[in-house]
């Protein structure tokens, strides 16, 4: 159990959003026994929406979806039965801070992988804005990772979850169109049957996170 003294301390270091007070502070949440959807509020100021509490109990890292997944705020939704938010961020924090400094209303949650041809949005990292969370919207929105500009971010859609189907899909819809292409080739056929059935099945995945969500 943490003290109200050491919470306020822990509080105030965190203000920075750098990630190793943030995981301090996350941590001590969990010790006096709040659930995730609290221990987010008080790490942010704002509610999280329904579909970002899907993923996380899911672990998003062992998904397999098509995204590399930030530090912030997913290891904060690690409860402790389950090792709470690592003492450490991996190699994406400078990504993290580089987009805080640009716009602190910005959450990055994720970038795009996107294999294949059509590979527009790859490396596209989106994110929540604080503020259309604290008015109840899971509004997303992202520009590329290596923007320095925030002239960039643009709205990418009305939820993640909604912008994670829609890339997986279509990368689905291009494979789907390549095996119809190449069906009966012989030698010469160049896609795999099995990566169409697994990237099928993340869209699949995908709807049932929808549907869990209510969305």
């Amino acid at each position: 159990m943490v003290d109200g003294e050491e919470l306020e301390r822990l509080r105030a270091e965190a203000a920075s959003r750098e990630y190793a007070p943030m995981a301090r502070l996350a941590r001590a949440l969990y010790e006096n026994g709040l659930p995730a959807e609290h221990v987010l509020h008080k790490c942010y100021g704002v509610g999280f929406p329904r579909e970002f509490f899907v993923i996380a109990d899911a672990d998003p890292y062992g998904t397999d979806l098509l995204a590399m997944w930030t530090n912030q705020p997913w290891q904060m939704a690690v409860p402790l039965d389950r090792g709470g938010p690592a003492a450490r961020s991996d190699t994406l924090e400078p990504m993290e801070r580089r987009f805080h400094d640009m716009d602190s209303d910005l959450l990055p949650l994720l970038y795009l992988v996107r294999p294949g041809i059509d590979t527009e949005d790859h490396g596209v990292v989106l994110c929540y804005r604080l503020t259309e969370l604290a008015a109840g919207r899971p509004t997303i929105f992202g520009a590329r990772r290596e923007t320095t500009s925030l002239d960039e971010v643009a709205r990418r859609g009305d939820s993640l979850l909604a912008v994670l189907r829609a890339h997986h899909a279509g990368y689905l819809h291009e494979l789907d169109e390549e095996l119809e292409n190449w069906e009966g080739k012989g030698e010469y056929d160049t896609v795999d049957e099995d990566e169409v059935e697994e990237v099928r099945a993340l869209v699949d995945r995908i709807e049932t996170f929808q549907r869990e969500a209510g969305a």
